[in-house]
């Protein structure tokens, strides 16, 4: 694009409801939006295949890719408000010479955005103080509380497996809690005097935790990181946390670890391939599981869909895109 203001874009919006008027003003001042919501895949699709964008404004839930953007010649921007990308194909975005604006590498501005490491931490205590299966037996008209024996967190070993944004947070909140902390990454540099005490190798980092939480990028080479033979070297009846992507772990060895009792519980934000679900989930082993045992908690991917965080997210990819045209 030429430099200059720039005006009568053609521009998708897939998620009004999250933008800021201001943000919706500055989009609109730059040309027609059309803004749309849709319930699956498909429509979305169908929808692509018979109208023509310069750019479209992107959202979780759905994935774009060559089958979508086949007929898009003239798109030119795809703006997503998240730092994870999956549910994008990058490489047919670069092929086809559009330009993917996301919050990936934005770290100063990342560092006020808090929403999916809190998120973390409410399904670590929920997890291990039985706060939901405690919930249903009140509902159900009980007040017993022998079945539902806490853990507690002071003074036990806290592993975070990726020391970036949110793996820091997660550092302050354990320290906080009394708690004794081991951290692995594999760029070494992220260890600076403040946390280089916490620094571990990863074997000893799961033979050691009684809670484990996996906090890193999704890259090709992390899929299914953590499998059946990772999960047999975890400390027996420790606890593990995914807020990530669930591309990194191996759904089923999740499964059997925590049936047969090695994992005294798991709680997860994301399963594999929810970045292009939208609205209702797929047919899933741990869903499943999770539907049967109490020892599991899933929720739908909203670790980053805190109101504040929303707002600021949204606003700053707006502005991005402004700045970008």
């Amino acid at each position: 694009m030429g430099s200059g203001k720039l005006s009568n874009l053609r521009i998708l919006h897939l998620e009004k409801a999250c933008y800021s008027k201001s943000s919706l003003e500055l989009l609109e001042s730059v040309g027609d939006v059309d803004y749309r919501e849709f319930s699956t895949q498909e429509q979305l699709r169908a929808h692509l295949e018979d109208h023509s964008y310069q750019v479209i404004i992107t959202k979780l839930g759905f994935y774009l890719g060559a089958e979508e953007l086949k007929n898009q010649d003239q798109l030119e921007f795809l703006l997503t408000p998240t730092t994870g990308l999956n549910h994008i194909d990058l490489d047919y975005a670069d092929k086809a010479q559009i330009k993917v604006l996301s919050l990936k590498g934005e770290s100063e501005f990342l560092a006020r955005i808090q929403s999916t490491a809190e998120h973390t931490w409410t399904l670590l205590l929920s997890l291990i103080r039985n706060l939901i299966p405690a919930h249903k037996h009140v509902n159900q008209g009980g007040w017993d509380r022998i079945p539902h024996l806490a853990q507690e967190l002071n003074t036990q070993t806290l592993g975070i497996i990726g020391l970036g944004r949110l793996g820091k947070i997660l550092v302050k909140y354990a320290k906080a809690f009394s708690m004794r902390i081991l951290c692995n990454d594999i760029d070494s540099s992220v260890f600076t005097d403040e946390y280089a005490s916490y620094q571990s190798d990863l074997n000893p980092l799961l033979e050691k935790s009684d809670y484990v939480i996996l906090q890193i990028d999704y890259r090709p080479e992390n899929e299914n990181l953590f499998d059946k033979k990772i999960f047999s070297k975890m400390k027996d009846g420790a606890f593990f946390i995914n807020t990530s992507r669930g591309e990194m772990v191996d759904e089923a060895a999740l499964v059997e670890a925590l049936s047969s009792g090695k994992l005294a519980g798991a709680a997860l934000d994301v399963l594999k391939g929810d970045s292009a679900w939208e609205s209702e989930s797929k047919d899933n082993d741990l869903l499943r599981y999770a539907r049967e045992h109490d020892n599991l908690i899933v929720t739908p991917h909203m670790g980053g869909y805190g109101r504040i965080s929303i707002e600021m997210t949204r606003d700053f990819i707006t502005k991005k895109f402004i700045k970008s045209i």
